[in-house]
């Protein structure tokens, strides 16, 4: 494991405490690949590859409200698992930040007119995209997290 560290949490003085090695690496490739498939998103909309974008934005929507809903679920009913609650806290940040962020610039991009503001529209499904995957990776080092 990375860090060195056998366990995400260890006991100290009857308390619990979460180690946050891990959230700097998944910020790091949470924007890594995020601006990846952003840049590739833009591209096959820019060449007309993704016609149907609105469909795109709406499962993307859909997809974070979901994991939103299943992440504050799993964190009301944590109380008797201590490991999954040092998981969420480990990865709060970065689930709060795509969790927000693609709910915004999903928002923004149904919102948006594709053909008066062609530019603007571009760019509100890069950022779309690039919510998306960091969403998706913050999700994957909870899972990580948790089972480890």
């Amino acid at each position: 494991m990375l860090c060195n560290y056998d366990n995400v949490c260890t006991e100290r003085n009857d308390r619990r405490e979460c180690n946050k090695c891990m959230t700097g690496i998944m910020v790091l490739v949470g924007i890594i690949s995020g601006l990846v498939f952003a840049a590739v998103t833009v591209l096959l909309f820019i060449f007309g590859q993704l016609a149907l974008i609105g469909f795109g934005v709406v499962t993307a929507l859909i997809i974070a409200g979901l994991l939103l809903l299943v992440v504050a679920g799993a964190a009301l009913f944590s109380e008797n698992r201590p490991k999954l609650r040092c998981c969420i806290k480990q990865n709060l940040g970065g689930l709060f930040f795509g969790f927000i962020g693609t709910l915004l610039s999903g928002i923004l991009a149904i919102s948006a007119t594709p053909i008066i503001f062609p530019i603007f529209t571009l760019i509100i499904v890069g950022f779309v995209a690039f919510f998306v995957t960091f969403t998706l990776v913050s999700i994957l080092f909870l899972v990580k997290c948790v089972v480890d």
